[in-house]
């Protein structure tokens, strides 16, 4: 059994902090790729998961402006709360701004364990920890407190938020997007995170850790990827209504029914694509590379970008038909000229 407590509603400078952190683990660690659904404001501010919830990421994110050894030992309490309880998760990350350096034994990590905290902080982290459990200032052991600590890790924010989600776009050339575009879709991505705490789960309980689906706080990779490639293409990708200009072309003679046929084909196709483990790479390669012809080229025809991009790109993506292809490059052409 478990009972989510102390669920709150943060300002915009801790959602922030708490969309940084979801984006760590989304694209920023050596197992970033298992991490496919992230809760918000669950078990912990940040809660990733594989899908079927055999291994799970627990994040509390602490954005004070000082962080001395009382405050790191209080900010652990949560993660220390999972560490004990019924569920069982894989990592315990206390996600942070940059510590005093004095603090560190080695000074150049920016993710560490709790080992690369010097004694003397270490005596204010764990002082503060124990009355933060035990609810006094007694100083007695908690259960499992020493074996807790050792499974800690600690991940210093030190960058832009565009640099986290560069981290997740799989763009080879972060520079052909402009800065203020990645922080938009940053603060798009804040505000869906933050919208999943607008209703209230204080004292539900759950058995198994996959029963946390029903509250609907929630977001998964699958859509936080889809908000990212419609809003660096400038288009929805995969619910566009109606044609694009540049298609016409294609869609030339063929009556009603082939049509929609042909459209509902191209739709499939690019879904498949993108969402295809094996096959996705392709994908964000072949719109960046399609965003690239039409910027250097902005008055060429759709046919004209094909011909050069079947030149430069070798397709084996099976659902990247040279319909479904020439369909993309006519969606991409209308999202820059839209921008325009």
């Amino acid at each position: 059994m478990y009972t989510f407590k102390n669920t709150e509603i943060n300002n915009k400078k801790a959602s922030d902090f708490e969309t940084k952190s979801m984006l760590y683990l989304l694209g920023m660690r050596s197992d970033s790729a298992e991490i496919e659904i992230i809760t918000v404001d669950c078990f912990n501010d940040v809660t990733g998961s594989n899908l079927d919830f055999s291994k799970l990421w627990d994040v509390q994110s602490k954005n004070h402006s000082s962080l001395p050894p009382s405050k790191i030992g209080e900010s652990l309490s949560t993660l220390y709360d999972n560490y004990i309880s019924s569920i069982s998760f894989s990592e315990y990350i206390l996600f942070i701004p940059k510590l005093t350096r004095d603090y560190l034994i080695d000074s150049d990590l920016n993710v560490y364990g709790y080992s690369n905290i010097n004694l003397k902080q270490k005596k204010g982290i764990e002082k503060k920890l124990k009355e933060k459990i035990n609810g006094n200032n007694l100083g007695s052991v908690p259960p499992l407190f020493v074996d807790f600590l050792s499974k800690v890790t600690f991940v210093e924010d030190n960058k832009k938020i565009s640099t986290y989600i560069k981290k997740i776009s799989k763009f080879k050339n972060k520079r052909a997007i402009t800065e203020e575009i990645y922080e938009r879709i940053f603060n798009e991505i804040r505000n869906a995170q933050a919208s999943l705490k607008n209703t209230y789960i204080e004292n539900e309980s759950i058995v198994k850790p996959s029963e946390v689906l029903k509250f609907e706080r929630h977001i998964t990779k699958s859509e936080i990827n889809t908000l990212l490639i419609n809003r660096l293409i400038g288009i929805d990708v995969f619910s566009f209504p109606g044609i694009p200009i540049a298609f016409f072309s294609v869609i030339e003679g063929k009556d009603e029914e082939e049509i929609k046929d042909l459209l509902q084909e191209c739709n499939e196709n690019l879904s498949r694509a993108f969402f295809d483990k094996n096959g996705c790479r392709e994908f964000w390669k072949l719109s960046e590379k399609i965003i690239e012809l039409l910027k250097d080229n902005p008055k060429n025809k759709m046919t004209e970008i094909y011909e050069v991009l079947i030149s430069k790109i070798k397709i084996r993506t099976p659902y990247l038909t040279e319909h479904t292809v020439k369909y993309m490059i006519s969606l991409v052409k209308t999202g820059l000229e839209n921008a325009d």
